[in-house]
C-alpha cells in the first residue's frame, strides 16, 4: 500500500460499490477451458447431465454452510442479477427487504418496504436489521450474509416466523464456514460465483426452489442456459473449498484492517467501520456502520 493512509481513507469512503478482486489463481484456471468442449447440440441431453452433475457437486461443496436437500429443483441463471429477474418477472405480491439490502431490485419493478422502517429506531450492536419490523404476510428479501455489511447474522432473533422468503447467498464463498439457518418458509434461493471468485463477466449463478420455477422450468426443458457457465463453475468448485478464499485473504484482510482503524468483515474483501468519516458509505439509515471495500488494496498486496 504505497498510498498515504489519508488518501487510501478517502477512496474507501468514495467506493459507493463492492469490486471484487482479481484472483491470480481463479485466471491461471480460466486460461484451460476451452469454450468448443460445452458446445453441445441441444436436446442432445448432454447440457442435462453436466447441469445435474454440477449441481451434485455445488450441493456437496455448500453443504456445510446451506442445507439445500428440501430445494428440489434447480437451474442455471447468468448470475444473481439473472436470478433477481427472472424472480421479479413472475412476482406479483408485495415484499419486503432489511435495512442495507441491494437496491438493485428497487430498479427493476415494483419497489419494497424496509422491514425496520420504524421511526427513530435505531439499530445497535452495528448490525444489519436489529430488531426489525417484518410484516409476516409480505414475501421477504433477505441476504445471508448481508450485504448491508458482508457479515453472517443469526435471522432466528428477528421475526421471520412463516414468512415467505427469497435468500440470495451471493456472499457465500467470501467467508469462512458457518451454517446459515434459513427461513422455514424459504422458496428460492439464489447463489453467485461472481463475489466469491472475481468471475463478474462470466454471470454465474444457481437458482434452488421447492416447486418448479414458473419461467426457469421452461428453459431447462428446452435445455437453454449457458453450458460453458455451468462448466465455469464445475472449475471453480472442484478446484477451490467453499472457504478457501477466505483462507487465502484472511491475514491480508487483518493486516489492512489493523494499518486502518478498520473492523473486518465476514466477507473477506469487505471492511466496516463506525467513524464518522466514512458515514458516506453507510447503507442502514438508523446504524452508523458504514461498509467498505478493501478489494483494491488486496490487489495492491499481491505486488
Amino acid at each position: 500500500m504505497e498510498k498515504n493512509i489519508e488518501q487510501i481513507k478517502i477512496s474507501l469512503r468514495d467506493k459507493k460499490y463492492v469490486d471484487v478482486p482479481f484472483d491470480s489463481e481463479v485466471h491461471a484456471l480460466l486460461q484451460n477451458q476451452v469454450v468448443a468442449n460445452t458446445n453441445y447440440k441441444r436436446s442432445s441431453g448432454q447440457a442435462t447431465k453436466n447441469l445435474d452433475w454440477v449441481e451434485n457437486l455445488h450441493r456437496k461443496w455448500v453443504s456445510e454452510i446451506v442445507d439445500l436437500k428440501d430445494f428440489e429443483y434447480c437451474y442455471f441463471v447468468n448470475g444473481v442479477t439473472d436470478a433477481m429477474h427472472s424472480w421479479r418477472i413472475i412476482e406479483t405480491r408485495p415484499w419486503q427487504k432489511f435495512e442495507g439490502d441491494y437496491q438493485y431490485m428497487d430498479l427493476i419493478g415494483f419497489e419494497s418496504t424496509v422491514c425496520c422502517d420504524v421511526l427513530g429506531q435505531y439499530m445497535k450492536n452495528g448490525r444489519s436489521a436489529i430488531p426489525a419490523v417484518i410484516d409476516n404476510a409480505n414475501l421477504l428479501y433477505i441476504s445471508l450474509p448481508s450485504a448491508a455489511d458482508g457479515n453472517h447474522f443469526d435471522i432466528s432473533n428477528q421475526g421471520i416466523g412463516d414468512t415467505p422468503a427469497i435468500v440470495d447467498c451471493s456472499y457465500v464463498g467470501t467467508t469462512n464456514i458457518k451454517k446459515i439457518q434459513l427461513p422455514q418458509n424459504t422458496e428460492q434461493i439464489f447463489f453467485g460465483f461472481s463475489k466469491g471468485f472475481g468471475v463478474v463477466g462470466q454471470r454465474l449463478g444457481l437458482v434452488y426452489s421447492k416447486e418448479p420455477h414458473p419461467m426457469l422450468q421452461r428453459l431447462k426443458n428446452l435445455e437453454c442456459w449457458n453450458y460453458t457457465g455451468v462448466e465455469t463453475i464445475r472449475l471453480l468448485i472442484t478446484n477451490f473449498a467453499v472457504d478457501y478464499m477466505w483462507h487465502k485473504n484472511i491475514k491480508k484482510q487483518l493486516e489492512i484492517c489493523n494499518r486502518l482503524d478498520l473492523t473486518p468483515s465476514d466477507c473477506y474483501f469487505l471492511a466496516t467501520s463506525r467513524d464518522s468519516f466514512y458515514k458516506d458509505a453507510r447503507r442502514m439509515r438508523w446504524n452508523d456502520t458504514a461498509r467498505l471495500c478493501i478489494s483494491d488494496l488486496l490487489e495492491e498486496s499481491y505486488d
